[in-house]
């Protein structure tokens, strides 16, 4: 699978239908089976019929298989990933991302 990386800057907000979110960071976790891409960000929901919300999020494409390699057309890089499936690393992955990000919202693809 293809990640897209998006600009890592607290200002960048990417609109959503009910708010925007924003990229704080990127990070690599080392793991006995290899590196993993972890997306840190924040999520504001302030658009929404129902109030308004935020989170510190944590998105995981999976596993590093090739880093930035190239650029799509509007010049951003393009990893290659593959989606952790195992529940035991998912769950390692988790508590570690708990514990140094302070996130409390976890995705996996």
């Amino acid at each position: 699978m293809e990640y897209i990386h998006q600009a890592l800057d607290n200002d960048a907000e990417i609109k959503a239908i009910s708010g925007y979110y924003t990229v704080e960071d990127e990070k690599r976790l080392e793991l006995k089976d290899g590196n993993v891409l972890c997306v840190i960000g924040m999520g504001e929901i302030d658009s929404s019929c129902c109030g308004t919300a935020g989170c510190r999020y944590a998105l995981v494409p999976g596993y590093i298989r090739k880093w930035k390699n190239r650029k799509n057309e509007e010049g951003r890089d393009i990893s290659e990933v593959e989606p952790v499936s195992n529940e035991d690393v998912k769950k390692e992955i988790s508590d570690i991302l708990k514990k140094e990000d302070v996130v409390t919202q976890i995705n996996f693809w």
